[in-house]
């Protein structure tokens, strides 16, 4: 007969499992502490070297300013024209997110409660869009902006609704799945429209997934370079007037590290406080789904 453990022998086994536990979380924190350095280090340089010359920054980019003169930052708002293409940044910014949220949360609506084998197509074909690289319908989409007159700042925005879309009604078409009809359905016999159901008891249900498609698509419209090198005149946004730092003939680090600060400053401000709802809609939206 197998002898049985003592109350002492359990008490050394469970404080050593303890231990273990304690040791995996330690482990795991200071994992997760060097990978946040690494992610935040080139941030800091670039804060830091804001403050420098390029004498400085070419010297030791790693060392602490001698000086914190905004005197960098001052040029650089007067070089860009801060003021203009922020404001140029903000509209696209802004109309677009909200073209988004609306034209992808009713198609994804429509897809949801319309059960036929066209919506499901429909909605394949938004989703198979997610994986089409950009690369790859860039010049296509040049051409067309061309032949519609949509190269302006205003003309871009239905480009990036357009793009935006497919993980949007992919999201959407997750959540709403989760919505019971029933509610819908006691509207209607009200007399509710389609349109009143969907905008008076639907669309505010929707909330963490309109928080989520909002931080995803500012942060992707406000610091994305390539459609509006394409799309718009040169210096019409943040992104591309960071070009008039860099030339053949001239390329003046400081001034650009300010320069970063400046455009970065606002949508990371944006971020920080609406992050919590990233993992929240996420998860909603696909796991639910």
């Amino acid at each position: 007969m197998a002898k049985q453990p003592t109350m002492d022998e359990i008490m050394r086994l469970g404080k050593k499992d303890v231990n273990a536990k304690q040791m995996a979380w330690i482990i795991l924190e200071i994992g997760m502490f060097l990978a946040a350095f690494v992610f935040l280090f080139p941030a800091f340089l670039t804060l830091i070297n804001s403050f420098k010359s390029d004498a400085e920054i070419v010297l030791n980019p790693l060392a602490w300013p001698k000086s914190f003169s905004l005197t960098n930052y001052v040029q650089a708002w007067q070089e860009i024209n801060f003021p203009v293409v922020v404001g140029n940044t903000f509209v696209i910014t802004a109309l677009s997110t909200i073209g988004i949220i609306l034209v992808s949360s009713m198609a994804a609506y429509i897809l949801v409660r319309t059960r036929s084998k066209l919506s499901w197509a429909l909605y394949f074909l938004f989703v198979f869009n997610m994986v089409v690289p950009f690369q790859t319908i860039m010049i296509p989409l040049n051409v067309t902006a061309s032949n519609l007159n949509l190269k302006s700042v205003m003309g871009i925005i239905p480009i990036y609704i357009g793009l935006g879309c497919p993980l949007a009604v992919f999201m959407y078409h997750g959540f709403i799945k989760t919505i019971p009809v029933q509610i819908e359905e006691s509207a209607a016999i009200d007399g509710a429209s389609v349109v009143t159901v969907f905008f008076r008891l639907v669309f505010p249900l929707l909330g963490p997934i309109h928080a989520t498609i909002a931080i995803l698509d500012v942060l992707w419209i406000w610091n994305d370079f390539l459609l509006p090198l394409i799309i718009l005149p040169s210096r019409s946004t943040l992104q591309l007037a960071q070009h008039i730092f860099f030339g053949m003939y001239r390329k003046e680090m400081a001034l650009a590290m300010a320069s970063l600060v400046l455009s970065a400053s606002p949508i990371v401000l944006f971020y920080l406080a609406l992050q919590k709802y990233i993992i929240k809609g996420v998860a909603a939206g696909a796991i639910k789904g």
